[in-house]
């Protein structure tokens, strides 16, 4: 396969990248409260063992959620800073940058989604 590259508009290009970050971050924040509501309901049912005078083993281990916003701010600032009205694209840069694809993006969606409602996930696909 041979490697191909495309200009793009600066300007659409960045207003893909902050319309991919926005979701992203939406996504963020609504599984990092289903994080906390996770951790608040384990604790609680551990407080109230204790209470009734159980001694259970206590282990919490979650996953919290991860911000990648960082990763679009620096796309986006380097864009920014780029003198021209055009840029060239990759195939691995399209895919991260127009699809959303980025290498963290399936592990990301599968964690947010155990968090976060459906009804903010499930618009929120890998290239997409």
């Amino acid at each position: 396969m041979m490697d191909m590259t495309i200009r793009v508009s600066k300007t659409e290009l960045l207003a893909k990248l902050r319309e991919n970050q926005a979701k992203h971050r939406e996504t963020f924040e609504a599984a990092l409260a289903g994080y906390a509501a996770e951790a608040r309901k384990l604790l609680k049912e551990h407080l109230k063992a204790l209470s009734d005078g159980r001694t259970p083993k206590i282990s919490i281990i979650i996953d919290r959620p991860e911000d990648h916003s960082r990763d679009y701010s620096r796309v986006i600032g380097m864009l920014e800073m780029h003198l021209g009205d055009e840029f060239e694209l990759d195939e691995t840069s399209y895919a991260q940058y127009v699809d959303d694809d980025w290498s963290w993006k399936r592990q990301w969606l599968k964690l947010s989604s155990a968090y976060a409602p459906e009804s903010v996930t499930k618009n929120y696909t890998v290239g997409g």
